[in-house]
């Protein structure tokens, strides 16, 4: 009996990840996020499976984690998400189109005496200083729904507020998790002999 087996899972989500990373299209970066969703859940099953032989002491352990992966806003959505893809036809990710923002300079607010816009231009505008800013189209995790629940993107994890929807950002954090537990689970379970 080894971890082997989910330390592969771990490689394969790195991977994953790194593909998101440098994907050129957005089908293949949603590729790329499900299997890392996947790669994750494969590797909870495949330490549990690995840690058979210490049953009676391995799942007490590891209550600890499912308790987490219930409770946690990260945990549960990332469980969700690769559920959802796996069991129905709906999206997990979705690109965000650009848009401009227009904020006045001082942020306590100000006076537009008049503002004329053509084709999402300003062409002419009279009032206190405002900044224009463009926002490129983002990809975001987005609200899936799974056995009748909707599961909406975390907005923290272990008690850490996440200020991001984008997969990447997710996605680390979800690796980082899973590779801790499963560091955890080899030092207790096969270090010891």
């Amino acid at each position: 009996m080894s971890l082997n087996a989910a330390k592969k899972e771990l490689a394969a989500a790195k991977r994953a990840l790194e593909s998101m990373k440098n994907a050129t299209s957005f089908d293949v970066f949603e590729e790329e996020w499900r299997d890392l969703l996947n790669c994750l859940e494969k590797l909870w099953n495949k330490v549990e499976r690995g840690c058979q032989h210490e049953r009676s002491t391995f799942q007490p352990w590891q209550g600890q984690f499912s308790n987490l992966r219930r409770k946690d806003m990260l945990l549960r959505y990332l469980k969700q998400a690769r559920d959802a893809d796996n069991h129905s036809i709906q999206e997990v990710a979705e690109v965000k189109p650009a848009h401009r923002t227009v904020n006045f300079a001082n942020r306590d607010g100000g006076y537009i005496e008049h503002m004329e816009i053509r084709n999402g231009e300003v062409v002419q505008y009279r009032g206190d200083p405002v900044v224009v800013t463009d926002h490129p189209p983002v990809v975001e995790a987005i609200k899936v729904k799974n056995s009748g629940n909707w599961y909406n993107p975390p907005t923290s994890h272990l008690d850490t507020l996440v200020q991001s929807r984008h997969p990447v950002v997710l996605g680390k954090l979800g690796i980082q998790f899973y590779e801790s537990y499963l560091n955890e689970a080899e030092e207790k379970f096969y270090k010891k002999r």
